[in-house]
């Protein structure tokens, strides 16, 4: 099987996975801003194409769980944002002697809301207000944004696909195996997030034995889009704290 990522950097490996109408690009602009030891490997979910069913969770996890195999990652940390975080999730419980750490960003398997009834070729403006959703702040709803949910659920067979992953998350709660999780967890949530509000990401927080929660204020679903520098500032600071010291400067044996 054949996977697509985007890459940036030559350090311990974080993998990043996208929401369900996301791209590999949604984390592009974290890579200046992430510490020199991480390297970043964004894959890509063809929900979408000819040839793959990835049309529920336990099918997304394989279709994730197959690239780390065929790269060979043999200890990496993960981060999700939306339904990436709910693979992320099941890849830990999964991998637990390979998954070092995992960051959870508007995550779903806990509550998500979700867009309601899909239907083909809706009106642009009932695709933009729903993207206007996704953000705090209504400059990041771009036209291409608008363009490309319009082409995905133009779409029957997409717009099934869709309802058969938000209907595939909804019933794979993973509440009861948050517990079993014992690498070190970073919740990075956007205050004023509507679709997997603040009130999740407490849930989560109490529920991951060994984890942090970081706010982003007047931030929504999406913190890496809204604020990718604060967001990886908190992932840096986390990432040097749990996964890789950073032991480059020491004064008295510790490090500074």
């Amino acid at each position: 099987m054949k996977h697509e990522t985007l890459e940036r950097g030559r350090g311990a490996p974080l993998l990043m996975l996208h929401g369900m109408m996301g791209e590999p690009g949604n984390w592009s602009r974290l890579s200046d801003h992430l510490p020199e030891s991480c390297r970043m490997i964004a894959l890509r979910f063809p929900f979408f194409e000819d040839g793959h069913k990835l049309n529920s969770v336990p099918a997304v996890t394989d279709y994730a769980q197959d690239y780390v195999e065929q790269a060979g990652l043999e200890r990496f940390a993960v981060c999700g944002n939306s339904l990436g975080g709910h693979v992320a999730i099941d890849l830990a419980i999964r991998m637990p002697q390979r998954v070092c750490g995992l960051v959870l960003s508007g995550s779903s398997g806990l509550f998500e809301r979700t867009f309601g009834t899909v239907v083909t070729r809706p009106p642009r403006s009932w695709v933009r207000e729903k993207i206007r959703e996704i953000f705090h702040d209504d400059e990041h709803v771009t036209e291409e944004m608008v363009d490309r949910v319009i082409g995905v659920i133009s779409s029957r067979r997409n717009v099934r696909t869709l309802i058969q992953i938000a209907k595939s998350a909804k019933r794979d709660n993973v509440a009861e195996r948050l517990r079993s999780i014992q690498c070190p967890a970073l919740l990075i949530w956007g205050r004023q997030d509507e679709i997997t509000p603040p009130s999740v990401a407490e849930e989560f927080h109490r529920n991951l034995p060994n984890s942090e929660l970081h706010w982003l204020e007047a931030c929504g679903h999406a913190p890496m889009l809204e604020y990718p520098e604060q967001f990886a500032q908190a992932l840096g600071r986390w990432w040097r704290g749990h996964i890789h010291p950073d032991t480059s400067r020491r004064q008295d044996g510790v490090a500074t």
